[in-house]
C-alpha cells in the first residue's frame, strides 16, 4: 500500500509539472501570435513586457490561489459535507440506542419469563462419574527398587 501511495504521489507531481509547463508554453505561444489579446478590465495584458512589480503581483496571486485550492476548498468540503453527515449519523445511532433501550425496558417481563423457561427446558450437561484414583502398585521382585535404609 505504501508503494502504491508513493507511486501515485510521484505521478501526481509529474502531472502538475507537465501541466505547468504546458500552461506556460500556451501563454507564451498565444502571446506571440498576432491578433490574440488578453484583456482584463479593459486593459490589454502583454506577457512579454511585464515589469518586476507586475510579475511579483501575478506570482503572489498564483500562490494565494494555489493555497486556497489546496487548503480552504478541502476544509470547506470537509466541514460543509463531512460534519453534517457525521452529525446525522450520530443522531441515527442515538435514536437506535434509545429504541433498543425502550424495547429492553418494555420487554423486560417477557425477557425474564423467557429466561426462566429456558433454564427449565434446557438440557443440563451430564457429569461423568468420578473415578477414584488408582492405588500405586507395589512391586516386590529381584529387580524392584528398594527403599534406602539407615544403618547404625
Amino acid at each position: 500500500m505504501k508503494t502504491l501511495f508513493k507511486t501515485l504521489l510521484i505521478l501526481g507531481f509529474i502531472l502538475v509539472g507537465v501541466a505547468t509547463l504546458l500552461g506556460w508554453g500556451a501563454v507564451h505561444l498565444l502571446g506571440d501570435t498576432p491578433g490574440v489579446h488578453l484583456t482584463i478590465d479593459g486593459d490589454d495584458v502583454v506577457w512579454t513586457s511585464l515589469g518586476l512589480a507586475d510579475a511579483f503581483g501575478a506570482g503572489l496571486g498564483l500562490i494565494i490561489a494555489i493555497g486556497v485550492m489546496c487548503l480552504i476548498v478541502p476544509l470547506l468540503l470537509l466541514l460543509g459535507l463531512g460534519l453534517p453527515l457525521l452529525i446525522i449519523g450520530a443522531l441515527v445511532v442515538a435514536g437506535l440506542a434509545a429504541l433498543v433501550g425502550v424495547g429492553a425496558i418494555v420487554g423486560s417481563p417477557l425477557i425474564l419469563i423467557g429466561f426462566v423457561i429456558w433454564l427449565l427446558v434446557r438440557d443440563k450437561p451430564r457429569k461423568a462419574p468420578a473415578v477414584p484414583p488408582a492405588a500405586p502398585i507395589a512391586s516386590t521382585g529381584p529387580g524392584a527398587p528398594t527403599e534406602p535404609t539407615l544403618h547404625a
